[in-house]
């Protein structure tokens, strides 16, 4: 393959092939008709020798070869928006775009609210939702560059080579139960310290997102002789702590959601005998969006506000 085979159209048009996994959307998104994007994409696999997009149901399976040339595909692109990008600086106040997260339910409690008082004197015509990260097509919408950001609680579930996931947050767990628990109204203590017995002997509620089989808690509890039947997996942890209120187990939850709802219920925290679990939380983007000027402000208050983990 010559260079000069390889205009800047045809770049252009297999990124967004590679986006929205269709020729009718992809031909939406560059304002051109379908007929002359598939005869663009004739074209690119005439010059990479290779069909790069085979039909799967009503999408685009990009093939082997089309995976390896994504990241670079969009950089490319990227690059070539800022060379054409006037000059004026970006100014945040001029700016009208959705952003979309994809996350855990309680984003919507501890994080987005926050984001949101953040960036509203700056630009107030930004707006911040959240979707579902482990819904059907979670991840493929972020490789898709349909969701502007994915925050994944422990290690993500998709690791494909067009995805930024960088570390931004170190978490622990903490384990509570309702006031009235006997474990802790007959202990006289602010802090009730289970003993291994008691931890060993009382029901215990555990997120867990669904498609997983153990996760670090589970595994833990198990390790440290929690009988298997004294465990309810639940889906989130609002539902696990109404859960333990109503039943008088015990929950864990990731510290930074007990931090949010905790002040609101009638629950107390309890130690256990041993260490928890850490786990790491990371932000994920589409390399898409790596020049992209509005994408990079609201990334960098996004880390300002929320991150703890250390800068390399």
């Amino acid at each position: 393959m010559h260079l000069k085979e390889l205009d800047a159209n045809l770049i252009v048009v297999l990124d967004a092939l590679l986006i929205d996994a269709s020729v009718t959307k992809a031909a939406e998104r560059l304002g051109r008709s379908p007929s002359a994007v598939s005869h663009a994409l004739a074209n690119l696999r005439h010059i990479f020798s290779d069909e790069l997009f085979v039909r799967a149901g009503q999408r685009l399976a990009p093939t082997a070869r089309a995976k390896e040339l994504a990241p670079s595909i969009h950089i490319i692109v990227s690059g070539l928006e800022s060379l054409l990008r006037p000059t004026t600086p970006f100014d945040p106040g001029t700016q009208e775009r959705r952003f979309i997260f994809a996350g855990p339910e309680l984003t919507e409690l501890y994080l987005l609210p926050a984001l949101r008082r953040e960036i509203k004197s700056e630009a107030p015509n930004i707006t911040l939702d959240r979707v579902p990260l482990e819904a059907p097509g979670g991840y493929e919408n972020l490789r898709l560059g349909r969701t502007d950001f994915a925050l994944s609680e422990g290690e993500p579930g998709s690791t494909v080579a067009d995805i930024t996931w960088q570390l931004i947050r170190k978490e622990s767990y903490v384990t509570l139960c309702k006031k009235s628990h006997e474990l802790v109204s007959n202990s006289g203590l602010e802090t009730k310290k289970l003993t291994p017995k008691e931890f060993s002997t009382t029901p215990h509620i555990i997120i867990q997102a669904s498609g997983l089989k153990n996760g670090p808690v589970e595994e833990e509890f198990l390790k440290r002789k929690l009988p298997k039947g004294l465990i309810t997996r639940v889906s989130s942890s609002l539902t696990g702590l109404l859960l333990a209120l109503e039943t008088g187990a015990l929950v864990t939850i990731p510290r930074l959601h007990a931090s949010t709802i905790t002040e609101h219920l009638a629950v107390t925290e309890v130690t256990l005998p041993f260490t928890q679990p850490a786990f790491e939380i990371y932000l994920g983007w589409h390399r898409s969006f790596e020049r992209d000027e509005c994408h990079q402000w609201l990334r960098q208050i996004f880390l300002t506000h929320f991150s703890n983990a250390p800068t390399a």
